[in-house]
């Protein structure tokens, strides 16, 4: 299943995460929700192949792992808030 990315503006910052994906993230600006958010997604991508692939809730997103795989930073930003740097 595939998701969207939704990031969200709040008083004190932006908050970004994926619908159906245990990863969120917040900052204080856009670029440090965006940069948290690339970090978080690269660790989880790493923790699904070592040991959440064969998780019933985890199972669904090889999409999510091989889009990070590879992507660089630059497209994994274009791909959360649809604008490149």
């Amino acid at each position: 299943m595939f998701s969207v990315p939704k990031v969200v503006a709040e008083a004190d910052g932006w908050s970004v995460f994926i619908p159906g994906v245990p990863v969120a993230v917040d900052g204080k600006t856009l670029d440090d929700a965006v940069a948290e958010m690339t970090a978080a997604l690269r660790e989880y991508a790493a923790d699904w192949r070592d040991h959440l692939r064969g998780a019933p809730n985890h199972r669904e997103n090889r999409w999510l792992v091989r889009l990070i795989e590879v992507g660089d930073d630059e497209r994994i930003r274009e791909w959360l808030i649809g604008e490149r740097t």
